[in-house]
């Protein structure tokens, strides 16, 4: 018997590229004949299963690379099918979505996109969801040492509902801080309606109104990745971090199919607003707590960082670092812990997750 002869990631990570460019063009051209819903279809579909896990689907990646080429394949093929087999309607809005459609790239309206996004978050999103995951990413060793009965920052809370784990979770005090207050105000509200000891207010990532060493622990989540200067904000970081405390950093890393693929879309969806793409996935059934996807092909300001890169900040700003893999169906660095053919190809470095401390 002969052993199974697995193709070669290399190779087909340039065949997944090809591809992505032929179903980014298939894409425009739908745009243009007025079928901007069939890309929003299509799209969520390709982006969906890029993903280790899609519980939806019952999917779990085994050879991604593999699966990645065959499926943009399918995708646009049927991205051809549609545009010689589909007659539009003309409408208001898909004359809108023929023009070019962006946000600025800023803070500011990056910040009004999550501000956005986050008003589809029920109760259970903003507070049940937010408790497990923050449960699942940090070590329990973290949480019972430097959170529990003390002072906590989040570093850019955006809707605030880790600032209401982080107190579910037993800090003593949590105090939230992001660049507009209309995205946390659900949470703000949520928080006095229950007495929990968090307090939000508007502030700047790069430029905190704190003073030095202010915090036993700092919660940055996803957050400097979509600010002018990654860098500037670990410097921030570190600056309210009190000596003996500790910090939660994570932050998109860089590489591989998954984020290329990220990027590319983008080019599509300057054509096509938002309200209407959100409107097509409400139509599909997407839940709720997914809309949070339209993030992918919207976000004004994003960086992405290697390994060496993120690195290489931390040891400028003085600060140690180690390394907590995510535990979550979705987090991409534990998907590259399975050690499964083509994880690098498909991820690259996946995500950046770390405990940090003053040196």
């Amino acid at each position: 018997m002969t052993d199974k002869i697995l193709p070669d990631p290399v190779s087909q990570e340039q065949e997944y590229y090809e591809l992505l460019g032929e179903f980014t063009c298939a894409c425009d051209r739908l745009v243009d004949q007025g079928l901007s819903y069939l890309v929003v279809i299509l799209c969520h579909e390709l982006y969906r299963f890029l993903y280790p896990v899609e519980p939806y689907a019952s999917f779990k990646q085994t050879e991604p690379v593999n699966f990645a080429v065959a499926h943009i394949r399918k995708l646009s093929r049927a991205a051809v099918e549609f545009a010689q087999a589909v007659t539009p309607y003309k409408s208001e809005l898909e004359q809108v979505s023929q023009g070019q459609w962006h946000l600025e790239p800023s803070e500011r309206s990056t910040s009004d996109l999550y501000s956005e996004l986050w008003k589809e978050f029920d109760d259970h999103t903003l507070v049940e969801e937010s408790y497990q995951l923050l449960t699942c990413r940090l070590p329990k060793s973290i949480i019972d040492e430097c959170i529990v009965g003390k002072t906590v920052l989040d570093m850019g809370c955006g809707s605030g509902r880790y600032s209401i784990a982080l107190a579910k979770a037993g800090a003593k005090q949590v105090v939230g801080v992001d660049v507009q207050a209309k995205s946390f105000k659900a949470a703000s509200d949520w928080c006095q309606r229950k007495c929990l000891p968090v307090e939000f207010q508007e502030a700047h990532v790069l430029s905190l109104p704190f003073e030095n060493e202010s915090f036993d622990f700092v919660f940055c989540n996803g957050v400097i990745h979509h600010s002018e200067s990654i860098e500037q904000g670990i410097r921030e970081l570190k600056r309210v971090l009190k000596k003996s405390g500790r910090a939660f950093l994570y932050l998109y890393a860089a590489g591989g199919i998954f984020w290329k693929t990220r990027e590319s879309l983008r080019t599509v969806f300057r054509r096509i607003p938002l309200s209407y793409t959100k409107a097509v996935l409400y139509l599909m059934g997407m839940p709720q707590n997914r809309f949070i996807f339209c993030d992918t092909w919207y976000v004004p300001v994003e960086t992405w960082t290697t390994t060496e890169q993120l690195k290489d900040m931390l040891d400028r700003a003085g600060l140690s670092y180690v390394k907590v893999i995510g535990r979550g169906a979705f987090d991409l660095d534990g998907a590259l812990e399975w050690e499964i053919p083509g994880a690098r190809a498909m991820w690259g470095d996946g995500e950046h997750r770390y405990i940090l401390a003053r040196r």
